[in-house]
């Protein structure tokens, strides 16, 4: 799931798009804006434990809490145009799970690349550690004075020739190691390390057991350790070579037994005389895949709880570690074998979430959950909460779970599980139909919340539940403690009516994006929804048309309001019409003069204007997605030419353009591209004929080849 800093929500706007678009990384995905989320997708996580998180945002979210991982600050805004320049303090809510990443995860030094390190997938590579390797022979040759300077020159000579292949084919001829000629006793150890070490890299793993065996006793601190460690990583790499198939994937049972028993035995002996070594941390992480290698989920739950108890002291940040259990325990356990609270808490969550294109999959049962009560015997909280999040997403019983959440408010500021319990809460009265305590519950909350993501969470619960009681105006009033500019524009576009978008076109103290926005959608629905004598009292908002954009000006501001200044040209194979305002003028006079609803279905096609027919309503349990509270039904182009079509007053050139463009709705791929009620290949084909037999004289029919 790629993605990097915090990116700015990148608004269509000046369009009435339904849901900005906005995206880490360079993918695209759909931004659902609500907060009982059930379905997993890359950038809709929320602050809270949900089951529709991505699984390591959950596992981050309990370790923020328990002080094992913590948020750093981050990096400089990408552009001048990052709506939100600094996440730590007010983040995006959705979110992705880069945008926490980012917080999380040190910003990387000036120089280095912040690309990832891609732990999960190489920490059991034997060549990941070369580069390291040759640093630390360098300094231990340097503090090995029993070593001359002629057989030290020789041996940094040879390992910087050593260039390891890492291939895999037991066809290929062994490689000669690099030369070395030494003289010394300590100085053939180290030459010894070198040829076990060629061996190790090129895969003949019984010479470099045996180079490395050798040196276990050596007197030279450095070679005896490092022996010690890279006899469990020889073993490792042995037993792992026929485990992964020609895809990497793993094949469980297919690792050798014996030698990954002789990698344990190896790791552990280290940590028992090494406890604080310079390999501990990579001994405790290779021990964890062996586990994982030979099928013990127990023993690598435990592994990651005592990695997530000190990941400061090792060699993984807590997002490597997070991105490892996930892919290697919390995907492929089973809830018996994890009996770790956080880590059993972030399976349960996944699995109340029914695996996406599997019709047939259930989510965890209910007794399974009360099975688990002894392992969070120290975590009553987190338990009563996993057990309401089953009866609110999978039991669908509200009721059930409201007596299991904390009626009371938390404690300032709240841990992201105080803040689960209470959006839970919050979700749950909604459920019930008690949008008023739930209003009241989401104002509550709003000073107790934490940096970065809480307090936009809580605004679009609050304008949610504005907007299904009818109740838009408290979103916008003076004293709103909404103030995402996103969720204000959705409501604008999507849910507001007629006064409140006059009201916000007018304000002096609303953004100017606002203001303009709240015109453009004003003028825009009073136009095409038959709220012409209004549309004509509104054109006087629009501001002076801005100068030309050149080289010193820029842009018009967005969103652009002119097409609403529309000429009536006609484009290459349109139809003149008068300019807008007196178009507006002729159908306050006559509403259904047919010249003008033709010239009316011109000015949405030509002028630039976005509505409905490009950006749809939001769903109706996503913010935005209720009734509107703007008279009238959505402008639908292709509705537009079938009621011109059934009216027989629509005659001669006018009736063999509309014929023309019903057709052309679905040009060129068979889709309508025009929206409104579609209709099926018969009705194109007879238009089509329609306009070719009544109307052969006609430019339009003989530009139309095709009826699609």
């Amino acid at each position: 799931m790629p993605s990097k800093l915090l990116a700015s929500l990148l608004l269509a706007i000046g369009f009435l798009v339904a849901t900005p678009a906005w995206a880490s990384g360079d993918f695209s995905c759909s931004v659902a804006w609500k907060l009982k989320l059930t379905e997993l997708s890359d950038c809709n996580n929320q602050p809270y434990l949900s089951p529709g998180n991505d699984s390591r945002v959950n596992l981050q979210l309990l370790l923020l809490d328990a002080g094992k991982a913590r948020l750093h600050a981050p990096g400089p805004p990408k552009s001048a145009d990052d709506r939100y320049p600094n996440p730590l303090l007010a983040g995006p809510s959705p979110f992705t799970l880069g945008d926490l990443d980012d917080l999380i995860a040190p910003p990387p030094a000036p120089g280095s690349s912040d690309d990832s390190s891609d732990h999960a997938d190489g920490e059991g590579s034997r060549c990941n550690s070369n580069a390291t390797g040759a640093d630390q022979f360098n300094t231990a040759l340097a503090a090995s004075p029993a070593v001359p300077a002629a057989d030290r020159q020789a041996l940094i000579a040879a390992r910087a020739a050593l260039s390891p292949s890492c291939a895999d084919d037991p066809k290929a001829p062994p490689p000669v190691p690099p030369p070395v000629s030494v003289r010394s006793a300590l100085g053939k150890q180290f030459a010894a390390y070198l040829a076990g070490a060629q061996a190790f890299y090129d895969g003949r793993y019984d010479v470099a057991a045996q180079s490395y065996g050798a040196l276990q006793t050596s007197a030279q601190p450095w070679l005896k350790e490092t022996a010690r460690y890279m006899l469990g990583r020889v073993a490792l790499n042995q037993a792992q070579a026929a485990a992964f198939d020609q895809y990497g994937e793993l094949q469980p049972g297919k690792a050798e037994p014996k030698t990954l028993t002789e990698a344990d035995t190896a790791f552990n002996a280290y940590l028992r005389d090494y406890p604080n070594g310079a390999y501990a941390a990579s001994a405790r992480g290779l021990l964890r895949r062996v586990a994982w290698l030979g099928g013990r989920p127990g023993d690598l739950a435990r592994g990651f709880a005592q990695a997530f108890e000190a990941p400061a002291n090792g060699s993984v940040g807590e997002v490597d570690l997070v991105q490892e259990a996930d892919s290697k325990l919390l995907t492929g356990a089973d809830a018996a074998s994890v009996r770790e609270p956080t880590l059993l808490a972030v399976y349960d969550l996944l699995h109340m979430r029914i695996a996406d294109g599997d019709a047939g999959a259930k989510p965890i049962d209910r007794a399974v959950l009360e099975a688990q009560r002894p392992v969070f015997a120290s975590q009553p909280v987190l338990f009563s909460y996993l057990l309401a999040a089953h009866a609110f997403y999978d039991e669908k019983a509200p009721a059930a779970a409201l007596a299991l959440l904390p009626a009371a408010p938390p404690t300032v500021p709240m841990s992201y599980l105080d803040f689960s319990c209470q959006v839970l809460r919050g979700l749950a009265l909604e459920e019930t139909g008690d949008l008023a305590r739930a209003h009241a519950l989401w104002l509550v909350l709003m000073p107790a919340t934490r940096p970065p993501f809480q307090h936009v969470a809580l605004e679009l619960a609050l304008a949610m539940n504005d907007e299904r009681r009818g109740d838009l105006a408290q979103v916008f009033a003076g004293t709103s403690p909404i103030g995402d500019a996103d969720l204000r524009e959705i409501l604008l576009r999507n849910a507001a009516g007629p006064t409140l978008l006059r009201q916000q076109a007018k304000s002096t103290t609303a953004p100017e994006h606002e203001r303009r926005l709240a015109l453009y959608v004003l003028l825009y629905k009073e136009v095409t929804r038959g709220r012409y004598r209004d549309f004509l009292g509104d054109l006087q908002l629009l501001p002076p048309p801005p100068p030309a954009a050149t080289g010193d000006n820029p842009p018009a501001p967005d969103p652009d309001v002119s097409p609403f200044r529309w000429d009536g040209k006609a484009d290459d194979d349109g139809v003149a019409c008068p300019a807008l305002r007196p178009l507006a003028g002729a159908l306050a006079r006559d509403p259904q003069t047919p010249a003008s609803l033709v010239c009316l279905s011109e000015f949405v096609r030509v002028s630039g204007v976005r509505g409905e027919a490009v950006d749809p309503q939001p769903p109706a349990d996503e913010l935005g997605g209720a009734p509107s509270q703007f008279p009238g039904g959505p402008y639908w182009r292709l509705d537009a030419y079938r009621a011109l079509l059934a009216n027989p007053k629509l005659v001669g050139d006018l009736r063999a353009y509309v014929l023309y463009r019903a057709v052309r709705c679905y040009a060129s791929s068979g889709a309508n591209h025009c929206d409104g009620k579609d209709v099926d290949k018969a009705q194109r084909k007879a238009w089509f004929e329609a306009l070719k037999k009544d109307f052969a004289g006609s430019v339009w029919a003989r530009q139309l080849k095709y009826y699609w």
